[in-house]
């Protein structure tokens, strides 16, 4: 005897369960633009979107005769190329006219935007550059139908994605003591201890990363780093700020006023009071001991961007 029955259907998936990611483009000139939001006039379709996955590595290898397989000699990875299939329309040729030209004005050749995607609350972010290599063919009059997609390919510089910052710090010395308590005698105080503060740091990242070291003053005798490699630079005085970027696509070091809360550090280069200097990086998914000395009533902070292969 045979019996037929229809299998039960699955339990419906609540909507809420699928949430999709958001795109924001902040133009060289400040603007922000949601991509995500079709409503808006202009947005990305997600249909054939690049640079959101991984970035093209280049590996390198040698082989030998007497040992089968090859030998790995490293990676490096290349710029990342990016394509945005876009699509702007509106209502009027006034509007799409001035959507588009707003829009294009934020990309530039020689000055970076940032394209932002977030995730379940976490953001990653790339620095981008058009690259104008495409020429563009119109199959209708945009300002007469109203709307006309576009193929927009761009490149990153600096290959992968930027996750939030992590800081550690701010370390400062102990409060000094006083040495004759309210005797009356003449202030005496007992310095704080050269090593201001010992702590780790870890990188979340998926490559290794370098981090940037910020110096308030009064602080002297600094010597800062990662491991044993460490950066000595001059005396910082009171009110005075030096940042320190680690990295070497980009290693620097600006002096200035502290700023007011809500203000931004502006300094000025003094890259070359450092001498010759050796960085030291902080490798993926690890935990590095951090060294930091100074005496005065200074602090040191230790700030690092997690880099990623892939925007989530």
């Amino acid at each position: 005897m045979l019996i037929f029955s229809r299998p039960l259907p699955a339990p419906p998936v609540p909507f809420e369960a699928f949430a999709p990611y958001q795109l924001t483009w902040t133009g060289w000139d400040g603007s922000v633009w949601n991509l995500s939001d079709w409503e808006s006039g202009l947005f990305l379709d997600n249909r054939g979107i690049e640079g959101l996955h991984f970035p093209v590595l280049t590996k390198y290898s040698s082989k030998s005769r007497a040992v089968p397989g090859l030998r790995r000699r490293g990676w490096r990875a290349e710029a990342r190329e990016v394509f945005w299939p876009l699509q702007v329309y509106a209502e009027s040729s006034k509007e799409w006219l001035a959507s588009y030209r707003s829009f294009f004005k934020t990309i530039r050749p020689d000055q970076d935007g940032v394209w932002s995607c977030t995730v379940d609350g976490q953001t990653r972010t790339l620095r981008l550059t058009g690259t104008f290599t495409d020429s563009h063919a119109y199959e209708i009059d945009p300002l007469y139908e109203g709307w006309s997609p576009f193929g927009v390919r761009l490149e990153a510089a600096q290959p992968y994605w930027e996750g939030s910052p992590v800081t550690r710090g701010p370390w400062k010395g102990a409060d000094p003591m006083d040495f004759y308590g309210e005797s009356g005698a003449p202030d005496f105080h007992i310095s704080s201890s050269a090593t201001i503060g010992n702590a780790s740091m870890t990188n979340p990242g998926d490559v290794a990363a370098y981090p940037v070291w910020t110096i308030d003053g009064e602080l002297d005798d600094i010597a800062v780093g990662v491991g044993d490699l460490l950066i000595e630079p001059a005396d910082v005085d009171a009110g005075k700020r030096l940042v320190i970027d680690t990295d070497p696509r980009n290693a620097t070091a600006l002096l200035g006023d502290i700023p007011a809360d809500g203000e931004e550090f502006e300094g000025v280069d003094v890259t070359q009071s450092l001498g010759f200097q050796r960085f030291s990086p902080i490798p993926p998914g690890q935990s590095v001991p951090l060294h930091v000395e100074g005496i005065g009533d200074g602090s040191v902070s230790c700030t690092l961007k997690p880099l990623y292969f892939t925007a989530f």
